[in-house]
């Protein structure tokens, strides 16, 4: 079918959709990860006259093919204190300034339960978030057909409008104009993506010691025929907790750009780290991408196999050990869990639901073919630095 033809029969449901999602009164919801524990937050109810949508949950009853969310369980974070100086809590920082930032009311509870009541709080434990905005319906599209701006958030901020009418048409009018430029010149527009590790990692002992460990398992295991790409993937675990960070080096050392953001956040096992059948722990170190060829038997239908290329590590593959989507702080049964699209017979998914197209992306690029090398530094990991 023509991209003319196409654009004739969709057209009119995402002029339809358009109006839904980027009106003032309606915002879409995307976890982002989570806020960190000890940390001070303020929050507020959301307005009784705003309506939340769960873009990646299909519903037969709404207008837009979407679920929609009872907002009297949701708040807006406006505000976080925070001794985390990391990337992503100035991300999450920068988000509740904007009025993007969304939580549940029963994970606010789990934290502290007069959080909600109080209209703010310090926090026991780490809590999910998720990012509110217009939804950007034709790029959506277009993605399906592998012509939208990739990699890119579909949640934006809304701007305020007198009307959601008018809202709806100045949507409508930018998003068209933008399939067009696409349409016209039929190639994937990348951001730049900057290449330097921030000065805190440059200077950082324990990450620099567990990258050397990579590249050298990376050059040993690409000069053995065991992976084939030249960009490799880094999850920092050092620190032991459920969550950790997946960064992307290219060969040199150098940050690469696979997607819009680098790091993300992985989760591992709720056993910790290590090996052993029915052990619930992530791999230690240096571990290969098979190819991605869905489905699989098991609860985790959707997912990257993985092979241990260490003698710590070979027994994942038995035990079914694999990179798949997963909500944010959750911890895995073994596995490696990052944001993306869930096949779990509801295993591990939030309330609200939903998940950014991280591991999406991944499973139809770098991850498409395996021969990936990840390596896993873990507490194990950091007793082998030296000082």
């Amino acid at each position: 079918m023509s991209l003319h033809n196409i654009a004739k029969i969709v057209l009119p449901v995402l002029m339809s959709s358009t109006a839904f999602a980027e009106s003032a009164s309606y915002e879409a919801v995307l976890p982002v990860g989570a806020i960190r524990k000890d940390s001070t937050i303020t929050v507020k109810k959301v307005e009784s006259t705003s309506s939340f949508f769960n873009p990646a949950v299909k519903s037969t009853t709404t207008d837009t093919g979407f679920e929609t969310l009872d907002n009297n369980t949701l708040y807006k974070v406006q505000s976080i204190e925070s001794a985390d100086t990391s990337s992503d809590t100035a991300d999450l920082k920068a988000l509740a300034n904007n009025n993007q930032l969304v939580v549940n009311e029963s994970d606010l509870s789990a934290s502290n339960s007069n959080c909600a009541a109080s209209g703010g709080c310090t926090l026991s434990n780490d809590i999910p978030v998720y990012k509110s905005g217009g939804f950007d319906f034709i790029n959506w599209f277009l993605n399906l057909f592998g012509l939208g701006e990739k990699p890119k958030s579909l949640v934006t901020p809304i701007a305020a409008k007198t009307t959601p009418k008018e809202a709806s048409a100045f949507a409508m009018e930018k998003k068209v104009e933008q399939a067009n430029t696409m349409l016209g010149q039929q190639k994937e527009m990348v951001p730049a993506c900057q290449n330097a590790l921030p000065d805190n990692l440059k200077n950082d002992a324990k990450f620099n010691c567990g990258l050397r460990q990579a590249m050298e398992a990376f050059k040993k295991a690409k000069a053995d025929g065991k992976v084939e790409k030249d960009v490799f993937m880094f999850n920092d675990f050092s620190s032991g907790g459920v969550m950790g960070k997946m960064y992307f080096f290219n060969s040199d050392g150098t940050l690469a750009n696979v997607i819009d953001k680098n790091p993300i956040w992985v989760s591992r096992g709720e056993g910790g780290f290590g090996q052993g059948v029915g052990s619930m722990k992530t791999p230690d170190g240096a571990i290969a991408t098979k190819a991605y060829r869905p489905p699989r038997g098991g609860n985790i239908r959707d997912g990257i196999e993985l092979v241990g290329l260490e003698a710590g590590n070979k027994d994942i593959y038995g035990r079914g050990v694999l990179l798949h989507g997963w909500d944010p702080y959750t911890p895995t049964q073994g596995c490696l869990g990052v944001a993306g699209t869930i096949d779990t017979m509801k295993r591990g998914r939030s309330e609200l639901g939903g998940e950014p197209q991280y591991l999406d992306q991944l499973k139809q690029g770098l991850l498409k073919d395996g021969g990936v090398m990840i390596y896993n530094f873990t507490p194990n990991k950091v007793s082998q630095c030296s000082g």
